[in-house]
């Protein structure tokens, strides 16, 4: 390496003063990490391209499986959904405290941030498009929230929720909390299958049953239906008793036809991505790209590493 640079002679020098333990040891992480980059880099470049050659469905007419969607984050019917840590109204929150610990080692203090507790939510809630909603079930999803935030104070739970982050902190504790606020644009791409409401009916079977759960109520079945009073059911007030019977089949049959199909997102079954993002598909692709040509740079870097290590101790 006579005619090499000085810098790069300079590091072949070191290489070889190493003892044979050190240069392998040392050798090998970084042909491992370039190997890892490399891995990290393809897949990174892999979700980009699926994330842009997968169309854009609707949520009505969205075929079942492996589709994209684009709406609005909303509440579904019922109970709230609230982060543990600022009980902040949302559709989905992750939050972690941290507690600042100080130890004396060899006379000298270090202080670190222990993870005490953290939390993700796993309540389902709502994308709706133009054309109907989607239950979004997040258990298992990689999601970008539209808030981000974390300060610090002096118990578990924060007495208050600063409104942006505070130049200077002070407290043992430290918080973080990230928020799906209602209302959000929602990106989202994973499994989709429809409940259909309809279904198949056997109205006689269903009347039958209704039947037999109205006479084993006796008492009942005759202040409904013994309209000559005299304690028992005849055979016109029994056919009264059927024509009830089947009106509120054929009604309840009705009330099932006219409620719309339950849509869900959630989790793929095979290992492509699920994603629920309040970015939009564009800043997504891009995410993926730049740390997709990170990783395969540092992925060179340290292969030409590794690679001039084993020039310098003349082993190539």
């Amino acid at each position: 390496m006579s005619g090499a640079p000085l810098w790069l002679q300079q590091y072949a020098a070191s290489i070889a003063e190493l003892e044979p333990g050190e240069f392998w040891l040392w050798t090998g992480l970084s042909l491992a990490a370039s190997i890892a980059c490399f891995v990290g880099g393809f897949l990174a470049l892999h979700k980009a391209r699926l994330i842009e050659n997968t169309p854009t469905s609707r949520v009505r007419s969205a075929a079942q499986g492996y589709v994209e969607l684009r709406g609005y984050a909303r509440l579904m019917p019922g109970p709230e959904i609230r982060s543990p840590l600022s009980n902040a109204r949302c559709c989905w929150w992750r939050y972690r405290v941290q507690r600042q610990e100080s130890s004396w080692q060899n006379g000298k203090r270090t202080t670190q941030w222990r993870t005490i507790e953290s939390g993700t939510s796993d309540e389902l809630f709502l994308l709706a498009d133009d054309t109907g909603d989607c239950v979004i079930d997040p258990e298992g999803g990689t999601v970008y929230p539209s808030l981000r935030r974390n300060w610090r104070g002096n118990g578990r739970r924060p007495d208050r929720v600063p409104a942006k982050t505070p130049w200077l902190q002070f407290g043992e504790y430290r918080y973080e909390e990230a928020l799906v606020n209602i209302g959000d644009p929602l990106y989202a791409i994973g499994w989709f299958r429809s409940q259909t409401a309809h279904r198949q009916q056997d109205e006689a079977a269903e009347v039958s049953e209704l039947l037999r759960e109205w006479k084993a109520d006796q008492r009942a079945l005759l202040e409904r239906f013994d309209a000559n009073q005299d304690g028992q059911i005849d055979l016109q007030e029994w056919e009264a008793v059927r024509r009830a019977a089947l009106d509120q089949i054929q009604a309840a049959h009705l009330e099932h036809a006219l409620d719309p199909d339950l849509h869900v997102l959630s989790r793929p079954p095979d290992r492509r991505p699920f994603l629920l993002s309040t970015l939009t598909q564009e800043q997504l692709t891009r995410r993926w790209r730049i740390s997709a040509i990170t990783a395969l740079l540092g992925s060179i870097a340290l292969g030409a590493t590794g690679t001039l290590s084993l020039i310098a101790r003349g082993l190539l």
